[in-house]
């Protein structure tokens, strides 16, 4: 089974409750992607870097130029 671990906006504030365990589940489970949407907090380790889609941006503009795209593609 294939598995998205969607971190969304989770800083280094408190990282052992989302992002540590995201981290250590994709490298578990070589069939996961770990996917990263976070302004200046957009990482992951080297281990996973290859399953990994990291994007540094806000959340909301993010998200808006993503549903208008699709608007235009409908």
């Amino acid at each position: 089974m294939h598995v998205l671990f969607l971190e969304l906006g989770v800083g280094a504030n408190t990282p052992i409750i989302i992002k540590y365990p995201f981290w250590q589940m994709t490298y578990d489970n070589k069939n996961s992607i770990y996917a990263c949407l976070n302004l200046k907090e957009a990482f992951c380790p080297e281990n996973i870097n290859s399953r990994s889609t990291c994007i540094d941006g806000d959340i909301g503009e993010v998200l808006g130029e993503i549903y208008k795209k699709i608007e235009e593609d409908i």
